[in-house]
């Protein structure tokens, strides 16, 4: 067993240039609660750290510290300079370098502490610290003020250090929230005795299948193309099915030599018509097309059911029979392996074992299509996919023929309705199917369904549980909040029938008030505006002498942001436009709620555009310490009553 240690959350920041540099260690244990903050000049704070990070008992805790703070660390405890420290972060963060190149450029020794990183854990791409502190409702978002080159003055850097000493609360709740993620991923580390803890799904099951078949390498280069044979269990009716099929087996995929993607051809790309519905083939999965939103309630005259095979890439990879080309049979023994543990696991109620494993095989899939990867397959995937894909046609056409109607279809899975006696046939002939074909189905039974399309819907189980998807799924820490008393005055309405407006009125107080905000990220960060007018701030762009350039203008509101902006060109001086004024810089995350004022905007830096939603947006980059007098509470409700109507709900 890997034994218990006592977490300590750190970051660092570095700023300044030339001589003048400016580095700050931050760190807090987390069982005691107590923080130190260590400046660069700080010789003596800085022997404490190092004698920290040797003290066996803690595990170091960050968010991408693996590249980033660790190198930077281990180079200011080496020894050297802040300015060739500085260099090298700014070489890390320019060049976007990965920590092993550092350590090589820089003739660096890894500290060798025990060290977890959050930011693959942490579900997402590409999402930053800040928004997930915007994700999990936290107090503040507040940016660092200051350019990284920013020479510090004394009361800068106490800015700084209570900016660092947020960062180390959001790391800590965001460590908290991945506890799960975290202790499945200690398990899997003593189970195959390689450190995944800072590793992603994905990366763990590459991981893992790199060490148990002792693969060192990815692929050398992708295969010029690729071809499908299905599987025996394959087996179809329709003639539509059959030809769609048979052409699909006859075609050379081209695989991109660049991308290392399979190429769909273009008779794929044509909906294929099935009954009543209409159904679109890809690489991603098998879905739906509505021409209109649905609404469905369950009656005594019609149940309403969903389908689901479990783990159904995995299962594909073992039933299909498919050995791939790069991986051997070796991966298929594998694989089956890890499927029957994970089954023995789910029935003796051993959670964490039957979690790590699903883990895996989910994992897998998913490097499938990476020509990096060291798993990677494109035969295997579109082995995978296609099979898929032509399985659900099949079980639709079983459907359809025993008097079921196909709501939707996605990826692994269908949503039906029938009159209770066809839906008792229909279940019989569900499990003949899956048992036919090795698959094993989950049935979920529907209350009501609210579509607006496949990937954006909301549903009540008969049991009260609410499943939804895309813009009416809650918040969390994959998903931005945006304006979350929405989404649950909605599901309120469909379980219960509850008014919107009395829920959201009730719902308003100040412990939910992240739930009437919204958050995004800004590239190039995000400026707010608090009113608008007509105004005239033109001037043209000079040249080194000062003398005007004929054609050249600029706005002088540009200047606040700081960045060099291409000139607007016009032979003579524009007009006056109606713009934001008194602007306020964010940072790279904007938070806002809807404010009784329709001018007030928020708009990105870089062009001065609006950030969708932001028409009558006001600013809340920390939550406030009492409900704003100017909350628009009549636009909540408007937009919940739309988001119902979307989806075909009376309202």
């Amino acid at each position: 067993m890997i034994a218990k240690k006592e977490p300590v959350v750190f970051d660092l920041e570095l700023l300044g240039s030339g001589e003048n540099i400016s580095f700050l260690f931050a760190a807090k244990h987390l069982p005691s609660g107590k923080t130190i903050k260590v400046w660069g000049e700080d010789q003596l704070g800085l022997d404490r750290v190092q004698g920290m990070l040797n003290n066996p008992n803690y595990v170091w805790v960050s968010f991408n510290g693996i590249r980033f703070d660790a190198p930077v660390l281990a180079a200011v405890l080496g020894g050297r300079s802040l300015s060739e420290v500085k260099r090298m972060a700014n070489d890390i963060i320019e060049q976007n370098k990965p920590a092993w190149m550092s350590y090589r450029d820089y003739l660096l020794e890894p500290l060798g502490f025990d060290h977890i990183d959050l930011i693959e854990v942490a579900p997402g791409v590409m999402v930053n610290l800040k928004l997930y502190s915007a994700r999990m409702g936290m107090k503040s978002l507040i940016d660092l003020p200051y350019h990284h080159d920013t020479k510090l003055t004394t009361e800068q850097r106490e800015v700084v250090a209570t900016y660092c000493e947020n960062d180390l609360a959001v790391t800590e709740t965001l460590w908290n929230n991945l506890q799960e993620a975290i202790e499945l991923r200690e398990h899997m580390t003593e189970t195959y005795r390689i450190d995944l803890r800072s590793k992603s799904d994905a990366q763990m099951a590459e991981a893992i299948v790199a060490k148990e078949l002792g693969i060192r390498t990815a692929a050398a280069k992708p295969p010029a193309i690729v071809r499908y044979k299905a599987p025996p269990f394959i087996q179809l009716k329709n003639m539509i099915l059959i030809e769609m099929l048979e052409r699909v087996q006859r075609h050379e995929f081209k695989v991109d030599s660049k991308t290392g993607s399979v190429e769909l051809p273009p008779f794929m790309l044509d909906p294929i018509l099935l009954g009543k519905g209409r159904y679109q083939m890809g690489i991603g999965g098998l879905h739906s097309q509505h021409d209109k939103v649905q609404h469905w309630k369950a009656t005594p005259e019609m149940e309403i059911s969903d389908f689901d095979v479990g783990s159904f890439y995995p299962n594909i990879m073992v039933n299909a029979g498919v050995i791939p080309r790069s991986l051997g049979l070796a991966f298929v023994t594998l694989f089956r392996g890890i499927i029957a543990e994970r089954m023995k696991a789910k029935r003796e109620g051993r959670t964490i074992i039957a979690n790590s494993m699903k883990i895996m095989l989910n994992g897998t899939f998913g490097k499938l299509g990476s020509m990096f990867s060291k798993v990677y397959s494109p035969d295997l995937l579109i082995a995978v996919t296609l099979t898929g894909q032509f399985y659900l046609l099949g079980l639709i056409e079983l459907i359809i023929e025993n008097g079921g109607h196909i709501i939707s279809a996605n990826t692994d899975g269908v949503c039906i309705s029938a009159t209770p006696a066809d839906m008792v046939v229909i279940r019989d002939v569900v499990a003949m199917y899956g048992w036919l074909t090795n698959f094993e189905f989950e049935e979920t039974r529907y209350k009501t369904i609210a579509i607006k399309d496949v990937n954006n819907y909301l549903a009540i189980q008969t049991n009260g549980k609410v499943k939804a998807k895309g813009i009416y799924a809650k918040a969390g820490l994959q998903k931005n909040p945006t304006n979350e008393v929405c989404t649950l005055a909605a599901q309120a309405y469909l379980a219960t029938g509850r008014s919107v407006e009395s829920f959201i009125r009730e719902h308003l107080t100040l412990e939910n008030f992240a739930d009437f905000t919204q958050s995004r990220s800004v590239t190039g960060g995000a400026i707010h505006y608090s009113e608008v007018k007509m105004v005239d701030d033109w001037f043209p762009v000079t040249d080194a002498a000062g003398q005007p350039i004929r054609g050249q203008w600029y706005r002088d509101a540009w200047v606040i942001t700081g960045k060099t902006r291409q000139p607007y060109k016009r032979v003579s001086r524009p007009a006056a436009v109606e713009t934001g004024t008194n602007p306020v810089v964010l940072g790279r995350v904007a938070r806002w709620y809807y404010c009784t004022d329709p001018k007030k905007s928020i708009h990105r830096i870089q062009n001065d555009n609006l950030v969708p939603k932001s028409e009558g947006a006001q600013a809340c980059m920390v939550l406030p310490d009492a409900i704003p007098a100017d909350l628009d509470i009549q636009r909540y409700i408007d937009e919940t009553k739309t988001n119902l109507r979307n989806m075909g709900v009376a309202v």
